[in-house]
Formats: C-alpha cells, sequence, structure tokens
C-alpha cells in the first residue's frame, strides 16, 4: 500500500503549514511484507521541530531503541505466500539485509516474536490473526490492538494483503 504522509511544521513567519507532503521514503520490502516508515523517534519526550525526516530510512527496524517511538504501517502478504517461500528455503524468506529484528524473532519459529514495547494496532484493511500463548485471535478491518510486550505472531490467512498501521512506544531500558 502506498501511504501518503504529510508531516506539518511552522514557517520563520509562525504560521502552521505542510513541510512534506507525499509518499513516505522509508518503504521497505521485507520478504513476508512492506514496512512504510511513518515516523521514528529516538529520545522522549521528541521534538517537534526540526529539518530531519526520521522515515527517510532504508531498514525496517521492528522496534524503536530505548525511549524511541515507531510508527508504520505494514502490509502483511497472504501466509500460503509466505509459507510456500518458506519450504522452498526454509531458512528464511530473505529480506536483503532491510530488516533488523533486535533479537525479537524466534529461530525455528517463523513470525513468533517478542518486543519490549507498548503496541497499538489497527488493522486498516483486510484480515489477520493474531496468535498469542492461549490461541488464534482474529481480526478484521476496524478491529484495534494494544499489546503489552507479549510473545506473538501475525499471519494473514487470507488470500488478499492486510494492512495495519502500528504505533511502538519503547520502555526507558531501565
Amino acid at each position: 500500500m502506498a501511504v501518503r504522509r504529510l508531516v506539518t511544521g511552522n514557517g520563520p513567519d509562525g504560521k502552521s503549514r505542510a513541510e512534506i507532503d507525499g509518499p513516505t521514503p522509508g518503504n521497505i520490502d521485507v520478504g513476508r511484507g512492506v514496512f512504510d516508515e511513518l515516523w521514528r523517534t529516538t529520545i522522549f519526550p521528541p521534538s517537534v521541530t526540526g529539518d530531519d525526516d526520521p522515515a527517510d530510512v532504508d531498514v525496517a527496524i521492528l522496534q524503536p531503541g530505548p525511549n524511541g517511538i515507531a510508527w508504520r504501517c505494514v502490509t502483511f502478504r497472504p501466509w500460503a505466500e509466505v509459507e510456500a517461500e518458506l519450504k522452498a528455503n526454509p531458512e528464511g524468506i530473505a529480506a536483503d539485509g532491510k530488516f533488523d529484528d533486535g533479537g525479537a524473532m524466534e529461530p525455528g519459529n517463523p513470525g513468533w516474536h517478542t518486543t519490549d514495547t507498548l503496541d497499538f494496532a489497527l488493522v486498516v484493511s483486510g484480515e489477520i490473526d493474531l496468535e498469542l500463548d492461549d490461541g488464534v485471535h482474529h481480526l478484521k478491518a476496524g478491529d484495534a490492538v494494544v499489546q503489552r510486550a507479549t510473545r506473538h505472531a501475525w499471519r494473514n490467512r487470507s488470500d488478499v494483503p492486510c494492512v495495519m498501521s502500528f504505533v511502538l512506544i519503547s520502555r526507558d531500558g531501565g
């Protein structure tokens, strides 16, 4: 999904304006899906000024660092496609160095991971299963999840992509 991103700021005259308006530069295919990085921060509280674009990245970093926040849209490919690729390549789907899981992904358990973050997730379109230790929870467009540093996996068992919006808030590491 191509995500249009509008970033506001204040001009020299103090008036609000659109400083960035267009597709996010951080559109990264990681094999199992596509990450559209919308914004990242590395400090808390985050700065609301500046000329940099923290979404202009080449690598999808799964979880923000200590005190960081990440906002992204993820387009999940249908799981049948992912499984077929995993069978063809048991070592995993190549992300060509474009995905940094920070050690969160479980070796030998495709898709299962735990991040030390508070995550807000919204299913924008399609359907997806959230797998937790207690079972499978089916979600559809309009459903939201508040995930609190839990072990989980996402599986799109439909035959069309599923788009989700995520805000990940990292803990202070303390």
